[in-house]
């Protein structure tokens, strides 16, 4: 009958397979943690500097099947991605279903995947900014055109000159 494995054999095993508690693994969470910190920023710029009636864009890569939430639906789901992203690659970096993967691999997935969500949520808010700016621009621009189609002058043609001396 054999026993358990010794001692030494079995210290190599979980310095191997526990790196959840490696330095490494604790400052890629800590940098995930410190770009949700970056989204909540980027969210609380763009309530101030968005006007109140602006819409912020929600989009999956592709610009023309954007969704346009107002400002405090739009902020708020890009806040709750950045919360869902975390959470999740968060529990897979530091749990024990990417125990086997690589080092490497573990430490820079959520760092990766935070930039890439506040990428796109910063995107979204420039996008909403440029979009707020253009429109009383745009909202002004018919109305001059209506005011001048409305006056008399304009309208009303010239009388000829050869009628007069006729």
């Amino acid at each position: 009958m054999r026993e358990f494995a010794p001692l030494p054999a079995r210290r190599r095993y979980l310095a191997k397979h526990e790196a959840s508690r490696d330095g490494t693994v604790v400052a890629a969470l800590a940098i995930g943690g410190a770009l949700l910190l970056a989204m909540v920023a980027a969210a609380a710029y763009a309530i101030r500097a968005l006007p109140a009636g602006a819409r912020v864009p929600l989009n999956a890569g592709v610009p023309e099947y954007s969704v346009w939430l107002p400002k405090p639906a739009g902020l708020a789901a890009w806040l709750g991605i950045g919360v869902a992203a975390f959470a999740a690659f968060a529990a897979l970096t530091a749990g024990g279903l990417a125990a086997n993967w690589a080092q490497s691999l573990r430490v820079v997935l959520l760092p990766g995947v935070m930039l890439v969500v506040l990428a796109a949520e910063a995107g979204a808010v420039i996008v909403a900014r440029r979009t707020a700016a253009e429109q009383p621009a745009a909202a002004e621009q018919p109305a001059a055109e209506a005011s001048t189609a409305e006056s008399p002058a304009a309208e009303a043609p010239a009388a000829p000159a050869a009628s007069e001396n006729g």
